[in-house]
């Protein structure tokens, strides 16, 4: 027998079938009818976190290390706005969420009735679709629509990139207490996925292209880790008229690739030998600022983006072609064009980084204790079996500075590059990965999700690690702020919060240091498995911070 929760039962069953075994749920009373069918089948990892907006990261954290889509489910109202972090930031950086918005049945929108607000469509163009389920299912017409909205949402999780969705859900009571049992058959159907390649035609184009320039580079963005990639890459780096940079958050790591890029540039003092010909780009957003302002002023003759769903992106300001094609398939490509093996472009990029490399270690050798100091210690005594979270503003920038693979993986959230949700979401991947999961974040960050530790679920085998120079230590990092007359208050809103008190009021193992030599003697038990997830504060002095980062890159540019 029909009734108007049949649409949830099927939503259940549907996603059950694609094995999406995972939801987040915030408690609430209009998603009570989500709470009950999903909580009832006993193939479903239900999660509770209070908090929506942490609720939402910790899931993304999840889908991120998963790379499947996560459900979350809150109630009407305010609830759902605080899902829009999150959500703009799996859009960005394609992480696949099913966003469950419970409502008011629709009649009662700007009726004055309680938790009632415009929540269809409400995230807007940073959601790959929005459907809104019927409240009423009266007939066999009823539940094929709504079967149909479903499965539309699901398939865009992953196609043709994955994404988040939203699906809307006006509920009218009885909330509780309704007939549980699956009586009808849900309607299924998916989206197949077609390899995308070129045509002879156009590969010709590109090799003729590809023959007239001697000077070729790869900029590889944020990525989850992918052996072939990396081995295709590690290929063409071989070749003496092509450099392949990248970051940490590319994921690929090879002797011959150019890494620490913001390092490399400091000492090629941006010159006219370095500017690429031809640049291929591919991957997600690039942290480097250095390198998008270089390559916008560079005389590049041809830029190949690749990408399946957005190839068009123009972020270097000189694109000649967009390749809607993945990755792997193009680097393939790639390996049967010819080399010019008369260029010396390649050696001229990894001659810079040596160098670069060297004066690198010649100064965090000796720099005393700052910001800088304490990612050299970090970086030195981290177990390689790390899985990394980093944070924005500092963190992520200068994990740019040091040299190869120091941990498993690399994520970070520069989708949208906020500050928010970095502790949620790295509770969330350590769950889904039950790896060693680090996150190394500054104070700001760390005090604008703390919210993070109010998680039942808090993995033992999280860390997070927080530089306290007790403000938004970025902004002596990037120049400007320091020139007005409103850094400390604006800038870097300075304050003296207690990260320990944090930690203790939610039951996190605490440890600090606020020296060199107190820091070498935390480490190794920090380290550990332990019984709790664990908080190691590292207090900075900011002033001193900023001071190092400016000596750092003059002296680096002193060659």
């Amino acid at each position: 027998m029909m009734h108007d929760k049949t649409a949830l039962l099927h939503l259940a069953e549907l996603m059950s079938r694609r094995g999406l075994h995972h939801l987040v749920i915030s408690p609430g009373s209009r998603n009570a009818p989500l709470v009950t069918i999903f909580g009832a089948r006993p193939e479903f990892s239900c999660y509770t976190v209070v908090d929506e907006r942490s609720a939402a990261f910790f899931a993304l954290g999840l889908a991120q290390q998963l790379q499947k889509p996560v459900a979350i489910a809150c109630t009407s109202g305010t609830a759902v706005l605080n899902y829009a972090p999150a959500v703009a930031e799996a859009f960005y950086q394609r992480v696949p969420l099913i966003v469950l918005t419970a409502d008011r049945p629709v009649e009662w929108v700007d009726q004055g009735d309680g938790q009632t607000i415009h929540q269809q469509h409400i995230f807007g163009p940073h959601v790959r679709k929005s459907v809104e389920l019927s409240q009423q299912i009266k007939t066999q017409d009823d539940i094929w629509y709504n079967d149909r909205l479903i499965n539309e949402a699901l398939n865009a999780t992953q196609y043709p990139v994955p994404g988040p969705v939203q699906i809307n859900i006006p509920l009218t009571e009885p909330l509780y207490n309704f007939d549980h049992q699956l009586n009808t058959t849900p309607n299924e159907f998916f989206v197949v996925p077609v390899e995308k390649t070129l045509s002879q035609k156009v590969l010709n184009q590109l090799h003729q292209a590809w023959e007239s320039v001697e000077k070729k580079m790869i900029l590889v963005g944020q990525m989850h880790p992918c052996p072939e990639t990396e081995q295709l890459l590690a290929s063409l780096a071989k070749r003496s008229d092509l450099v392949v940079l990248t970051e940490t958050t590319s994921n690929v790591f090879d002797e011959a690739f150019v890494g620490c890029i913001d390092r490399c540039l400091s000492v090629t003092h941006e010159k006219a030998d370095f500017q690429p010909e031809l640049l291929i780009t591919f991957g997600g957003p690039v942290v480097s600022k250095r390198i998008k302002s270089f390559l916008r002023k560079s005389h590049i003759k041809y830029h190949w983006n690749i990408d399946v769903a957005d190839a068009q992106i123009d972020t270097y300001q000189h694109l000649t072609h967009a390749l809607p094609i993945e990755p792997v398939g193009f680097l393939l490509n790639l390996t049967t064009f010819s080399e010019k093996a008369d260029s010396n472009y390649a050696e001229v990029w990894r001659k810079a980084s040596k160098t670069a490399a060297a004066k690198h270690k010649e100064f965090v050798d000796r720099v005393d204790f700052s910001d800088l100091k304490i990612f050299h210690q970090l970086i030195e005594s981290l177990p390689n079996d790390f899985y990394v979270q980093l944070a924005n503003s500092t963190p992520v920038r200068y994990a740019q500075l040091f040299d190869g693979k120091w941990a498993a993986r690399f994520d970070s959230n520069r989708g949208t590059s906020g500050i928010d949700g970095s502790v949620s979401t790295a509770a969330g991947a350590a769950v889904a990965n039950g790896k060693l999961t680090m996150l190394i974040s500054g104070d700001l960050g760390f005090f604008y999700d703390s919210n993070g530790l109010w998680n039942r679920h808090l993995p033992s085998n999280l860390k997070i690690i927080v530089v306290n120079n007790e403000g938004g230590g970025i902004f002596r990092f990037i120049e400007g702020p320091d020139k007005t007359d409103f850094l400390e208050p604006f800038f870097e809103a300075r304050h003296q919060t207690s990260v320990e008190f944090i930690a203790k009021a939610f039951g996190v193992n605490y440890f600090s240091a606020d020296s060199e030599e107190e820091l070498n003697q935390v480490l190794a038990e920090f380290f550990l498995p332990l019984e709790k997830a664990c908080l190691l504060e590292i207090k900075s002095p900011a002033e001193r911070s900023g001071e190092v980062i400016r000596e750092y890159f003059r002296y680096l540019a002193s060659v």
